[in-house]
């Protein structure tokens, strides 16, 4: 990690085009990348030569694949690892190896931050570095103490992001993509360009509009906040999705072999097959 608190990544990728696009996307998230690489031979040195926070692997290199460069990797010195690849099939190997994302090309900035916010949380746990869970908001002459979980969303508005807690409406002049980085360990999501939303406070997902849907928060107002429909494989991917088939429920709700079953499924929702 830089001096700056920016994470320092090596990208691993046989494709210039390839490699200049996910650059520009780490930049966007505030990761600078220090090395790049093209086949499997050059990754180990760089990451010797560099210490990356960060090791981003295409799965298909020219001599030996990203799977293999990630076993070689020193258990001691190993950077969190992200794959980055045009290949779905190699993501259970990849999760295997204790990989922290496993992303499917064409990449997206929405998918790359997602990836990034699961990094540092990973690091912080890993170096011990988790802060307090409280946040300190400007309150006039003084900072106001907010645990996470006191917090519904955070909306972004006119250049400021407005925290709706339950005692009412923070200020904060920040970037929701600071914000974002800061809670995300604490079960926040950006379900929206202008929104973060606490999952804990969550109490259904329902219909908004024809392409929208809204979440339903646990206040008294019974406040909604949109999902985007870009970010809605994301939210299925951060809870427990329970898929129905095979029939119908019975009136009195109870199961019978051959009816209605429900299957925990994280991340797969109806229309997802």
């Amino acid at each position: 990690m830089t001096p700056s608190g920016l994470l320092r990544a090596v990208i691993a990728d046989d494709e210039a085009g390839a490699r200049w696009h996910l650059r520009g996307l780490l930049e966007d998230c505030r990761v600078r990348t220090v090395a790049e690489c093209a086949t499997g031979a050059e990754v180990l040195p760089a990451v010797g030569r560099t210490s990356p926070d960060l090791l981003c692997l295409d799965v298909r290199l020219p001599d030996f694949d990203g799977l293999e460069v990630a076993r070689r990797l020193e258990p001691g010195a190993r950077p969190a690892v992200v794959f980055a690849t045009g290949y779905a099939d190699y993501a259970a190997a990849a999760f295997d190896l204790d990989a922290a994302d496993y992303l499917v090309k064409p990449l997206t900035a929405a998918r790359v931050r997602e990836a990034i916010q699961r990094v540092w949380a990973r690091l912080q746990r890993t170096r011990g570095e988790a802060p307090v869970a409280r946040i300190f908001v400007p309150a006039g002459d003084h900072r106001l103490a907010l645990a996470p979980q006191a917090i519904r969303f955070v909306e972004a508005r006119d250049g400021v992001c407005l925290m709706h807690a339950d005692d009412g409406i923070h200020p904060v002049r920040a970037p929701l993509a600071q914000i974002e980085r800061l809670l995300a360990p604490h079960g926040f999501l950006r379900t929206h360009r202008a929104y973060l939303v606490n999952l804990h406070r969550v109490r259904a997902l329902v219909p908004w509009s024809r392409h929208v849907q809204s979440l339903l928060l646990d206040d008294e107002k019974e406040t909604h906040v949109p999902v985007a429909k870009s970010r809605l494989a994301a939210f299925r991917r951060s809870v427990i999705w329970i898929t129905r088939t095979g029939g119908s429920p019975h009136a009195s709700g109870a199961w019978r072999p051959g009816g209605d079953r429900g299957r925990l499924q994280p991340g797969v929702g109806p229309g997802d097959r």
